[in-house]
């Protein structure tokens, strides 16, 4: 009986702790300039990849606004050294931007029903019996209706 209480405790305590388990929320960082300044970012283009170990972040931000200092603050999970943060050509972001992008694709299919050698129609395809008895009690006895 022991066991039992040990297991439902174990149980309710694993289903309390994932059923309380917030969404993990992220950003790109952000920017400090002096108090009277406006700067705004309309969007920002992220590109992660991982090798192993080694993660590459390479952002691109179109911030807009007259500022001469400001900061870009990205916060990251270690220190980096200066020579491990560069700035990268645009190129890249726009080439995977391109590849990534939603296309629109139409496809033509042919008369499926015709028969085809090297090109010519040799003749259609005949059409099912309208009473074939022995297809539909199959189809009856899988509950499929075909209409």
């Amino acid at each position: 009986m022991k066991i039992w209480r040990v297991l439902a405790t174990v149980i309710l305590t694993l289903f309390l702790t994932i059923s309380f388990v917030l969404p993990a929320e992220a950003f790109c960082g952000f920017y400090v300039a002096k108090a009277d300044t406006n700067l705004y970012n309309q969007a920002s283009q992220v590109i992660i990849a991982k090798d192993g170990a080694r993660t590459i972040l390479t952002m691109a931000n179109d911030y807009k606004g007259e500022v001469k200092n400001f900061a870009l603050v990205v916060p990251v999970p270690v220190v980096l050294d200066e020579e491990q943060v560069r700035i990268g050509e645009t190129k890249i972001i726009q080439r995977l931007d391109a590849f990534s992008a939603p296309r629109l694709v139409e496809y033509f299919d042919e008369n499926p029903c015709q028969i085809r050698d090297r090109g010519f129609v040799l003749e259609s395809a005949p059409a099912p019996a309208a009473g074939a008895p022995r297809a539909r009690r199959e189809d009856e006895s899988l509950g499929v209706t075909v209409e």
